[in-house]
């Protein structure tokens, strides 16, 4: 599937011009290793790939790939990514990606074969290396395989990189099918926050006038009713619900592509996702993965947004608090961070103050919001997390990570609005024992 071909005819104004920012081609079928290969190569007219895997991508599809590229013409040299210094899996850090990048053999080209991070790993020295690149799907785990973003941490803080999508994505579909549920749930859980981050979104638009495009947010929209409507398929792997869900989690990375920045498809149910990372990270121990935390966070914040949407025009106040002793050694990064917060939170109080703003944010974001009810449903037909338990997080813990969630990014979410009208942190502990436990 060409994506630009595919997205023009849903497309106007600015988003056009950046349909050469998106990868060229989603190749999805048994033949898609080989299919990549030879695409690969026509659109560099390059001779030589380094291929990337970890332990366990190898096995699963990065000698396939080396076999595809190997019979399409290309000099293939290889890259093992290792496991975290702990033995847990591989990390997209500053420090991992340094030391990968004093050590790679010379190629024209980089093949990522995996997901999250071996994806955003390659992407990130793809960049900086600039050379193109392109990923073999493992997963149907998350979001990030159309992106020209990277997530990475660096200095121990969650951050944004602006790179370059890949010019090809594949994906087998008995590999997609084969994953572990962990994985495929993982997805779920990033697409399902597409509702609450469209919020978060327009509310950046009203306040900020933050480009907003109601053709982007609906790219999407059409992919949802496979998974959606029978999200016990995902749970079975049927074909229908994995190709919907594979294509929903490649057309949110177009639409983060197109947009230029994260937010059609991340907003407070990310951060606080990143924010256990992050605490995890500082306390030396594991986490869960990225987008089973995302669903749990996203029925959160769709309850959040509820309430919020049926107050009366609040007394809006400043309270964000930056707490020291949560941070630990990553305080310095943070604190930078917070104070960023800080001033962009005055500024939407001021702008939310201004007569009509409150009722014309409620207007605005009602219809677009879906209950936590109805995401809590799906994340449980679909064998996913979608409570404190099924993350391994305990209620205290999961309530510190909101507290402390709107410090490690500048972006105005639904946490942050949650704290402006007084809302948190007083209901935390209401909304998880309502929906989390």
């Amino acid at each position: 599937m060409s994506l630009s071909e595919f997205l023009k005819p849903y497309l106007k104004g600015p988003a056009v011009d950046r349909l050469p920012a998106l990868p060229h081609e989603f190749l999805y079928g048994p033949d898609a290793s080989m299919r990549l290969a030879e695409s690969f190569r026509e659109l560099t007219r390059m001779s030589s790939v380094l291929v990337f895997f970890d332990e366990r991508t190898r096995t699963v599809a990065g000698e396939t790939c080396i076999g595809a590229m190997k019979h399409s013409g290309w000099a293939v040299s290889e890259c093992l990514v290792p496991d975290g210094d702990d033995g847990s899996f591989p990390v997209c850090d500053d420090l991992t990606m340094r030391r990968l990048q004093a050590s790679l053999p010379a190629a024209d080209a980089y093949l990522a074969v995996g997901s999250g991070v071996i994806n955003d790993l390659v992407k990130w020295l793809a960049a900086e290396a600039g050379k193109p690149y392109a990923v073999f799907a493992t997963a149907a785990s998350m979001n990030g395989y159309a992106a020209s973003n990277v997530a990475p941490t660096i200095n121990s803080v969650k951050s944004l990189f602006r790179a370059k999508a890949p010019l090809v994505i594949g994906a087998d579909p008995s590999v997609i099918a084969a994953a572990p549920i962990r994985l495929t749930t993982a997805g779920l859980g990033d697409v399902l926050a597409k509702p609450v981050s469209t919020s978060d979104w327009v509310m950046n638009h009203q306040i900020f006038g933050e480009p907003f495009s109601e053709e982007i947010v609906g790219i999407i929209s059409h992919t949802e009713p496979a998974y959606m409507d029978c999200p016990e398929g995902v749970r079975t792997g049927d074909p229908v619900a994995l190709r919907g869900l594979m294509d929903a989690l490649v057309l949110s990375g177009c639409a983060m592509t197109l947009q230029g920045s994260s937010l059609p498809a991340s907003g407070g149910e990310h951060l606080i996702s990143h924010t256990l990372d992050m605490k995890a990270h500082v306390e030396a121990r594991t986490h869960d993965l990225h987008g089973r935390q995302v669903g749990v966070a996203t029925i959160f914040a769709a309850a959040l947004y509820d309430r919020i949407l049926n107050m009366e025009p609040p007394e809006f106040k400043n309270a964000l608090h930056f707490d020291a002793s949560y941070w630990g050694s990553i305080i310095d990064s943070v604190r930078k961070q917070h104070d960023l917060a800080v001033t962009r939170m005055d500024a939407a109080i001021d702008a939310l103050r201004k007569p009509g703003a409150w009722d014309t944010l409620r207007s605005n974001l009602k219809s677009r919001l879906r209950s936590p009810s109805v995401i809590k449903h799906c994340l449980a037909l679909a064998g996913g997390a979608h409570r404190l338990d099924d993350i391994g997080c305990t209620r205290e813990a999961f309530g510190h990570a909101v507290r402390n969630a709107a410090s490690i990014r500048e972006r105005f979410t639904s946490i942050d609005l949650g704290v402006a009208t007084g809302l948190l942190p007083a209901a935390i502990d209401e909304i998880v024992d309502e929906w989390l436990m």
